[in-house]
């Protein structure tokens, strides 16, 4: 498999831009505290994923989805879930894709 380097810089200068603070900042490091890739297809992830997009009040069962795809709860998927501080999951995707309108890419 040829690495495509532009695809890579890319991903690299989004992950750069996004503020530790941020919602963003906080699902991505949920999602990088989860598991799911081994067992799981990347396809299979996506329609998952893509359905949280469509239907951003579903964040919370979303998350345990994503938890529960390996059956295997670490601390470290807990902590991250923790940190998200998710208290109106409509609110909290609203501003991430708030946050993700003012990335300067």
């Amino acid at each position: 498999m040829k690495l495509n380097k532009l695809i890579l810089a890319e991903k690299i200068a989004f992950l750069l831009s996004i503020p530790p603070e941020s919602n963003l900042a906080k699902l991505l490091s949920f999602c990088l505290a989860t598991k799911p890739r081994e067992k799981t297809s990347g396809l299979e992830i996506i329609k998952l994923t893509y359905e949280l997009m469509e239907n951003p009040s579903n964040l919370a069962y979303w998350t345990q989805d994503v938890l529960g795809i390996d059956l295997d709860y670490s601390d470290d998927e807990w902590k991250a879930l923790g940190e998200m501080d998710i208290k109106d999951p409509v609110e909290f995707m609203d501003k991430l894709y708030q946050e993700l309108a003012d990335l300067n890419l």
